[in-house]
């Protein structure tokens, strides 16, 4: 009876770690900016913090949103906010939207594979747990594709609905795992297709999944600027060469590849001095979209 009452106990604690997550993730956030910077959004049943940064020219262009992530593969909360100052300069409605990547809580113990728990007899090779292989990657012992794909999904619809007022061109720019995840949830929801998307970096630290960028970019339905930060990392550099190939042999219309350096750690203490990466992303897009004619 006290072992079931501890197997119990731990299986609410497990079950109420995501949600004790996401509500640290919101004052995480809001905690980063001062009273009244941070709004909130309903996805879902939950709320999702964003922060707006206007446009400071008369004519604004349209909306651009930026998806930010606490893993450093992705653009940070500090860079999308370098990010979005910069954008505001050109004259675009920057929305920052922090995404909190879900991840697969462990699996609770099971009382019958505990040591005792049953007759000698009756144990069976299949309730032995799988081993894990030293040299294999830990952190997709945690993460779910499926599950960050439907998770960004629920967020990008909450954010078209409350940006359906707003006119002007829409433009979305993410990172790393964010990038790979928008391709896809893209492909399964057209509807959420923008006007254009800044892809940087895209991979997923899992081979079948990282290769299915090429396939997703090079499928879009809308315009790509594909920027590839030098030596980001060998997921993302192993699928470089090939989208850019893929996609020109699709006959992908207004598709573009960018090299740029990868400066991930050089900062400024003054608002003044922009990452230099950032300011060449921001560039980037900028000569992207007058490309496009807008």
């Amino acid at each position: 009876m006290k072992r079931q009452t501890i197997l119990l106990l731990f299986a609410v604690i497990v079950s109420l770690l995501p949600m004790t997550a996401h509500s640290n993730f919101l004052k995480d956030v809001s905690n980063a900016y001062l009273p009244g910077e941070v709004k909130t959004i309903m996805v879902g049943e939950g709320e999702a913090p964003i922060i707006e940064i206007g446009a400071k020219t008369p004519l604004p262009l349209g909306t651009a949103i930026v998806l930010t992530e606490p893993f450093p593969s992705s653009l940070t909360l500090s860079q999308g906010n370098s990010l979005a100052d910069l954008l505001a300069e050109k004259g675009w409605n920057v929305v920052i939207s922090p995404f909190h990547l879900p991840v697969t809580p462990s699996e609770p113990i099971n009382e019958d594979t505990m040591p005792g728990s049953s007759d000698e007899g009756d144990s069976a090779p299949s309730s032995q747990p799988n081993e894990i292989h030293p040299r294999s990657n830990q952190l997709t012992q945690y993460l779910s594709f499926e599950m960050t794909v439907t998770a960004l999904t629920v967020q990008l619809s909450a954010l078209n609905n409350y940006l359906q007022d707003r006119g002007g061109y829409r433009m979305v720019i993410a990172q790393g795992m964010l990038a790979t995840t928008f391709l896809s949830a893209t492909e399964q929801q057209p509807a959420l297709d923008p006007d254009t998307f800044i892809a940087i970096s895209p991979f997923w630290p899992e081979e079948s999944t990282n290769n299915l960028v090429i396939e997703t970019m090079a499928q879009a339905n809308y315009p790509v600027l594909d920027v590839s930060l030098n030596n980001f990392n060998d997921w993302e550099s192993n699928t470089t060469l090939k989208r850019k190939i893929r996609a020109k042999n699709a006959l992908k219309l207004h598709y573009r590849q960018i090299n740029i350096p990868n400066n991930s750690l050089t900062f400024s203490i003054k608002d003044i001095h922009k990452p230099p990466q950032i300011q060449m992303v921001a560039n980037s897009a900028i000569g992207w979209t007058r490309h496009l004619g807008w």
